[in-house]
């Protein structure tokens, strides 16, 4: 089954931390976006399976935001908030998880394949 990610977050590292942490969950592949306008624009590239969002992002950008756009425009794509901001994710309660930094990697890739979707 091909599962694809979209993974947004501004930490270039961390970025990569967590797409490979998709990959050992199941995921075929990924992709990295670091704003809003990035996000939408790989989604609507190709469609994810599953986000995976920081909630602060660059120039302001929040993450929540970049997810109702997308999922306004494609429909309950699942998504997982990875954030040391918890507490900024007001309105997040169509989240499948929201989990805290720093990452723990069994914690995200539990979240991850107790979605089934990869």
């Amino acid at each position: 089954m091909m599962c694809h990610v979209l993974v947004i977050e501004d930490e270039p590292l961390i970025a990569e931390y967590v797409g490979a942490l998709a990959e050992m969950a199941g995921a075929t592949s990924f992709v990295i976006t670091d704003t809003t306008d990035t996000a939408v624009g790989a989604a609507q590239a190709q469609t994810p399976d599953l986000i995976l969002s920081d909630v602060n992002l660059l120039r302001g950008d929040r993450g929540p935001d970049a997810v109702a756009r997308i999922r306004s425009a494609m429909g309950a794509i699942p998504v997982i908030f990875i954030t040391a901001t918890a507490a900024d994710c007001v309105d997040c309660d169509y989240a499948s998880a929201i989990l805290e930094k720093p990452i723990q990697p069994e914690r995200v890739m539990a979240a991850i394949s107790a979605l089934d979707r990869c």
